[in-house]
């Protein structure tokens, strides 16, 4: 059984989560977020899967105006790169609302009984 954590180790954890002054600090924190937009995260919090859905959103929003402009200038000349535009801004929703949508693992009974997953 893991032994109760100092207060002075939780201050230091929390401290060093929270410094991201320095240029590599801040670089790593944009790696966890960058990570959790294309690969997802089952163990996110509701307000980081509301979120994403809303930066889902905007790529949506994104694809259907690409779509609309050779609608609207009646299939002119390079409507076929705003098929791809849209196409593409479609593709990137999906994966980030898939990723908003991943649900955490059932426990399995290694990690009921405390075992090593």
């Amino acid at each position: 059984m893991e032994e109760p954590r100092n207060l002075e180790e939780l201050r230091a954890d929390v401290e060093a989560r929270q410094e991201n002054i320095l240029w590599e600090d801040a670089r790593q924190g944009g790696r966890s977020v960058d990570a959790f937009l294309w690969k997802g995260d089952r163990n996110a919090k509701p307000i980081q899967r509301a979120g994403l859905v809303i930066f889902c959103l905007m790529f949506l929003l994104l694809a259907v105006a690409c779509a609309s402009i050779p609608f609207q200038k009646h299939f002119e000349d390079g409507w076929s790169i705003d098929f791809f535009m849209s196409f593409g801004s479609l593709l990137i929703s999906l994966r980030l609302f898939r990723n908003a949508c991943l649900r955490p693992h059932p426990p399995s009974a290694a990690r009921e009984k405390g075992g090593v997953p």
